[in-house]
């Protein structure tokens, strides 16, 4: 395959739009986390800075298999990808709902909406 069929397979796959969502997750992650430890006064920069360092390693660990699911034959690789990437997602989304618990803020209704959508991959598996 050449290099513009492989970015326009991505493009169908919508790999690209589900890594940018990981991406703003991500940063409503760590200024959730922020956020949550300044209102119960235990903000550490040693904390912070692991926060950040490990963000930062996941994206780049979540953009090196970029090029590597292209290069698995067929669409295995993509479909891989995919989850991995919807994996990854859902735990953000669980860290921010912590995080707003953390915060005081009630998430019953965002916890009912993930349980759901846990058993609706779990059937699709």
């Amino acid at each position: 395959m050449k290099l513009d069929e492989l970015i326009e397979l991505m493009r169908e796959q919508n790999i690209l739009y589900l890594l940018s969502v990981l991406s703003i997750a991500m940063v409503i992650d760590f200024v959730s986390g922020v956020l949550a430890a300044k209102m119960h006064q235990e903000i550490l920069s040693k904390k912070g800075i692991n926060g950040i360092i490990r963000k930062v390693a996941s994206m780049i660990l979540l953009v090196f298999f970029l090029p590597v699911a292209l290069i698995i034959p067929g669409k295995t690789g993509i479909v891989l990808l995919s989850v991995l990437y919807i994996g990854y997602l859902l735990m953000e989304i669980q860290s921010i709902l912590e995080n707003y618990q953390k915060m005081g803020i009630s998430i019953t209704l965002f916890q009912t909406f993930l349980e759901h959508l846990y058993e609706l991959l779990k059937k699709k598996e």
